[in-house]
């Protein structure tokens, strides 16, 4: 985990997010984080949208697929044989 300097919390309780951490996370205005606490540490992670979700799982499964070698036609024969109770 890299150090990114000391911040102060203003009165209100914000701090700046220093630049090279919204660069890493590609944080812009109007994004939403979500922030977890342990102890005395904070974890700072950007939100993903439901489609940046999907998005990434469908690479993940297509990679997979591709590693196995599973074909549509493999899938549609398996869809086939639970639907015969096979």
């Amino acid at each position: 985990m890299k150090n990114l300097g000391s911040y102060k919390i203003t009165r209100q309780g914000q701090i700046t997010l220093p630049a090279e951490a919204r660069k890493q996370l590609t944080l812009n205005e109007g994004d939403t984080v979500d922030i977890y606490s342990t102890d005395d540490l904070l974890v700072i992670k950007k939100r993903k949208t439901p489609v940046q979700v999907f998005e990434e799982l469908a690479v993940k499964t297509t990679e997979r697929f591709k590693q196995q070698k599973i074909t549509r036609d493999t899938v549609a024969e398996e869809i086939e044989n639970v639907r015969k109770g096979s």
